[in-house]
């Protein structure tokens, strides 16, 4: 029995349809309730001293990844265990603890980690009483990490600072990357006509991601469909400014910002990374259709999207069997070559083995530009360093926590436990999910 074995019995329920996309946000589901262990049981192996270390470490990863709140006397008894990684989960763990923490806190901060100060840095300025004052001095500081400025804002949001959406909008300008679809998430949490503006204004420089983002919260402050298109967006904005009126009207349809996909999910970012699932099951046959496997299927919609990928993006294609094949050792530039090179390598694959989804995910995750993956599966995870679907949910949950990457999935004909394993996935991380059968 696996680590995740020891704590957990994990288990799917409900049918769903035959063909649906679930967008993050919904209220929608695939499935029904998941059942985890319950957080009692977690802090119970947390302070069971009588457990292997690697049994009390993956307990820590895991209330980390909950986010509820930790006695503070639970942690005391691995502060030693917590090394190399998981010093980020038992920072976060401590922030969870209250102000009880808080002490600890402060003596980790000028601990070498990155990932460990940034976890440090939310908490001191989530709870702190000079938060607010910390905060925004993290922000003023250009030299320091992103992910620790980063963490000082969603802090700011987080104890409902009004300098959360302040520093929020004023940024729009100054910050890209993952700094900038942070400001985003913000203004997200509560649109406003008073960020149409500023939102104008970015979608004349924007690119990638963040103009389709900008464009799909325009459409949601205003109801309005236009395209990604500033001259269009500027100029009914103007018309209503002059008119006295608000720039509001009721939606007519509910299309995506986004007009590149994949299997019928949206693509938002040029800087994507594909991981498809080479399984020797991806070679079952269709449901009435005998001339189309899930492979065939999942490579023909692959090579048709190849050309409409824009000129500016930059790719890669992960294969994930029972070992992890990629395309190239970076993500590419798009270029007729690359392009081309790139539909013979995935007409060219072999559907062998099992299913190393984490080790997909790990390679994606690998790439450091990265602003998106989509993936696609038939099954659950089978081999590789990782197989239980919530320690995968949990790692990614690291991963990402500061990174900001939407990860979209595709369940191709995936049993129920893998089904809802993908949407959750995709939900946890700023993504949509198509569930075919």
């Amino acid at each position: 029995m696996t680590v995740l074995g020891l704590l957990l019995l994990v288990m799917f329920q409900s049918p769903i349809s035959s063909d649906e996309i679930y967008k993050n946000g919904s209220a929608r589901r695939p499935y029904g309730r998941i059942a985890e262990p319950s957080h009692a049981q977690l802090v119970a192996t947390l302070e069971d001293r009588t457990l292997d270390a690697e049994v009390r470490i993956l307990a820590l990863e895991l209330l980390a990844y909950r986010s509820e709140s930790i006695p503070y006397t639970a942690l005391r008894g691995v502060k030693s265990l917590a090394q190399g990684d998981a010093q980020a989960d038992f920072a976060r763990c401590l922030g969870l603890a209250g102000k009880k923490g808080l002490e600890d806190l402060e003596d980790m901060k000028r601990n070498r980690r990155p990932e460990v100060r940034t976890e440090v840095t939310y908490a001191l300025v989530l709870m702190g009483e000079d938060g607010e004052a910390l905060g925004r001095q993290f922000l003023r500081d250009r030299k320091e990490k992103p992910m620790v400025r980063i963490a000082a804002l969603r802090a700011l949001a987080d104890r409902e600072s009004p300098f959360g959406t302040v520093e929020a909008l004023r940024r729009l300008q100054m910050e890209e990357g993952p700094m900038l679809y942070e400001c985003l998430d913000i203004l997200r949490r509560s649109p406003s006509q008073d960020y149409v503006a500023g939102l104008i204004e970015l979608l004349a420089v924007a690119e990638g991601r963040a103009s389709n983002e900008v464009v799909e919260l325009l459409q949601t402050i205003t109801g309005y469909r236009i395209a990604n298109d500033y001259k269009t967006w500027k100029h009914f904005y103007l018309k209503h400014k002059a008119d006295g009126t608000e720039f509001r009207q009721e939606p007519d349809s509910d299309e995506n910002a986004a007009t590149l996909s994949y299997m019928g999910i949206p693509i938002y970012s040029d800087r994507v990374v594909f991981v498809l699932d080479s399984s020797s099951s991806m070679d079952s046959v269709l449901p009435e259709q005998r001339t189309h496997t899930r492979a065939t299927k999942s490579v023909s919609e692959f090579v048709k999207m190849l050309p409409r990928l824009p000129n500016t993006a930059h790719f890669n294609v992960v294969f994930f069997g029972s070992e992890v094949r990629d395309f190239e050792h970076k993500m590419v530039p798009v270029t007729q070559p690359v392009l081309a090179a790139a539909a013979e390598f995935v007409e060219s694959n072999t559907f062998v083995g099992g299913t190393n989804l984490f080790g997909g995910l790990d390679r994606a995750f690998g790439e450091e530009t990265v602003e998106e993956v989509l993936l696609l599966s038939d099954g659950a995870p089978s081999v590789g360093e990782i197989t239980d679907p919530l320690h995968i949910l949990s790692r990614v949950a690291r991963w990402n926590r500061w990174r900001g990457n939407r990860i979209s999935t595709i369940s191709f004909g995936a049993p129920p436990q893998a089904r809802a394993f993908l949407y959750r996935l995709a939900m946890e991380n700023r993504g949509a999910c198509r569930i075919i059968q």
